[in-house]
């Protein structure tokens, strides 16, 4: 998806210049998570408060489907060749797998006792789906086709999100309470680095066509952009309060973040690292993900229990109407008559009177 203002084509013909909120769907309590099938026209939304994860379509916004999982399902991610959803059930310590088509239940996968699973990451070239457990600051490998547990990763306390870069192999943990990422071999899962990026690292994300690693500084209204190559911190991109999700447009061009503590998502171009402009959406924005067909941004917004649509996100939105020239200046002096009395009071005089229209303006 091209995200540049398209060009008009004739005289007669008329762009689009702003971006649009299409949708408002309401999906449930908690919507923290969402995943977008693009070809079969479905997103799936994690609601946590729920313990359920729900299709919508994406071209009527109507809900299909509704299918329970364990208690506190954060992410959700679909493995397309299988067509497969999987959440990571925070207070159940389980993986829950969907059928993405029709919601039934294929498996329950326990990840351990205790272990807060809050984050999940996908490597579809190798088949495995990997779980960040926060409690036990871990990372459990599963098997996509056969469903069973392949292997641990040792992480740091606070493990969640999970970016893989699928040419070199390798995995990059989001550990938040140790203010660091894990990196760790994809294939023989056993750490490789560690790299230290502040505190309350939320999401990572991987840009391939960048080759750029970006993660959510979220108690520091920051995005960290690294190298895939090298693993050095280049920059930080500034953003609003709170940000705590991200997704990349399919052309890599744009990224998206989720400012959870200002009911926005910055809109930034993924070379420069400036922010454009930002989409208000609900409250609690806390992920967001790109339709490839109609380049619309979804986010699922968990203080408004739904899911906005948002159509044409590269573009700003509309410009704010034009202040009215007298506003911020003084008010010129007056004289009115006082109704009781009939004496002439001064603009002063009525000035010192404000508290009691004041007060009954309130009701």
């Amino acid at each position: 998806m091209d995200s540049r203002t398209p060009e008009p084509s004739g005289g007669a013909c008329r762009v689009q210049r702003t971006h649009r909120v299409v949708a408002e769907v309401a999906v449930g309590t908690g919507p923290e998570a969402v995943a977008v099938d693009a070809k079969a026209r479905r997103a799936y939304v994690a609601c946590s408060r729920a313990n359920a994860v729900v299709a919508v379509d994406l071209d009527s916004c109507a809900t299909l489907w509704r299918a329970d999982v364990g208690r506190e399902p954060i992410p959700v991610i679909l493995d397309l060749p299988a067509r497969r959803l999987f959440t990571a059930d925070a207070r159940s310590d389980t993986v829950t797998v969907l059928d993405a088509r029709s919601g039934e239940r294929l498996a329950r996968i326990d990840v351990g006792e205790g272990a807060y699973p809050a984050g999940l990451g996908h490597d579809p070239v190798l088949r495995r789906v990997f779980c960040g457990n926060t409690a036990a600051g871990t990372i459990t490998a599963i098997d996509a086709d056969r469903l069973t547990v392949v292997g641990t990763v040792p992480a740091e306390v606070g493990a969640g999100s999970i970016a893989v870069d699928s040419r070199r192999g390798r995995g990059y943990c989001a550990n938040f309470l140790a203010g660091s990422l894990t990196v760790f071999d994809t294939a023989a899962l056993r750490p490789l680095d560690r790299i230290a990026v502040g505190e309350g690292p939320c999401k990572a994300v991987v840009n391939p066509v960048t080759d750029h690693l970006y993660v959510a500084g979220s108690l520091h209204s920051k995005v960290l952009r690294l190298s895939l190559e090298t693993g050095e911190l280049l920059d930080e991109l500034a953003v609003e309060q709170a940000p705590v999700g991200i997704c990349c447009s399919p052309d890599g061009s744009r990224l998206y973040v989720c400012n959870r503590g200002a009911g926005t998502v910055s809109a930034l171009e993924a070379g420069s690292g400036l922010e454009t402009h930002r989409i208000l959406v609900g409250n609690g924005p806390g992920d967001c993900a790109i339709d490839a067909v109609t380049g619309r941004l979804l986010v699922s917004n968990a203080g408004s229990d739904t899911l906005t649509l948002v159509d044409s996100p590269w573009l700003p939105g509309p410009e704010a109407p034009a202040a009215h020239p007298a506003e911020g200046r003084a008010l010129p002096a007056f004289a009115l008559p006082d109704a009781r009395t009939g004496a002439v009071r001064t603009s002063r005089e009525w000035a010192e009177k404000k508290y009691v229209i004041n007060f009954f303006a309130s009701w």
